[in-house]
């Protein structure tokens, strides 16, 4: 077994312990919440989303639900927070909960706990103004979230999709049309039906 693998639930318990500590904003940036969202993505998402109401599929620890939920009316945000092969077996729902709380954001997000398979069929079509992709990095599973999610977002609308340029996140989004607009690792693309 990989010593990654080996250290991944003390990694994740330290990445927890960090939900107790007061929140340090910079902006709509949580630099002290585990994430790979990079400050400039994370500003990008709340000026996606401002005024707005979002969808977010894969929240871990809240980075980009703070980013989003910090201009938007609405954020509502899927995950099973359970773990999984990327993110490993540690449960991420209270360390989550808690930093939507310290980051004054948990009256503007809405949980959804569960697979977006479950979850995208109780949801009304065109019900979203901007969508967040950040699930599974595997080709069948970003092809199923967009197939999933692009009902839901309004004709106009933007669907954002993390690590663009890594994974087999970039041949997906290419195949759905050229993105608008690329913020480090976020491609966004207009919805028009």
């Amino acid at each position: 077994m990989s010593l990654r693998r080996r250290l991944r639930p003390l990694l994740g318990a330290a990445r927890a312990a960090r939900s107790y500590l007061p929140a340090r904003p910079r902006g709509a940036f949580a630099p002290d919440v585990a994430s790979s969202l990079t400050e400039a993505e994370a500003n990008l998402l709340a000026e996606l989303a401002r005024g707005k109401v979002a969808l977010e599929l894969g929240s871990w620890f809240g980075r980009s639900t703070i980013a989003l939920a910090s201009t938007a009316e609405r954020v509502h945000a899927i995950d099973s927070h359970g773990g999984d092969s990327h993110t490993g077996p540690l449960s991420t729902l209270s360390s989550f909960l808690r930093n939507l709380r310290r980051y004054g954001v948990r009256d503007r997000v809405v949980v959804h706990l569960g697979d977006v398979d479950e979850v995208a069929r109780v949801l009304a079509p065109a019900s979203f103004d901007v969508a967040f992709v950040d699930g599974l990095h595997t080709r069948e599973a970003v092809e199923r979230d967009a197939q999933l999610l692009r009902p839901l977002v309004r004709d106009g609308g933007v669907i954002a999709f993390h690590d663009y340029g890594r994974y087999d996140v970039t041949e997906v989004v290419d195949a759905l049309g050229t993105p608008e607009r690329v913020v480090d690792s976020i491609a966004v693309l207009r919805v028009e039906r």
